[in-house]
């Protein structure tokens, strides 16, 4: 696959990729920079913006009181 073809992919499932040189940068829409993934490896980039995509499990904390 080329760049614009993993890009147009993961903007379909909510994931803005972008590259600078040889790194690739991934997020959610609007994510911040605590949330980006990087790589320089197209494939690679493919499969953290698929996990990227997956519901986000949220963690409870259970406290006694």
């Amino acid at each position: 696959m080329r760049f614009s073809e993993v890009r147009e992919s993961l903007r379909s499932i909510g994931v803005v990729m972008s590259k600078r040189g040889e790194t690739i940068r991934l997020n959610h829409f609007g994510g911040l920079e605590d949330t980006a993934k990087y790589t320089t490896d197209l494939h690679d980039a493919l499969v953290l913006g698929r996990e990227l995509a997956q519901p986000r499990r949220r963690v409870v904390c259970a406290t006694q009181f």
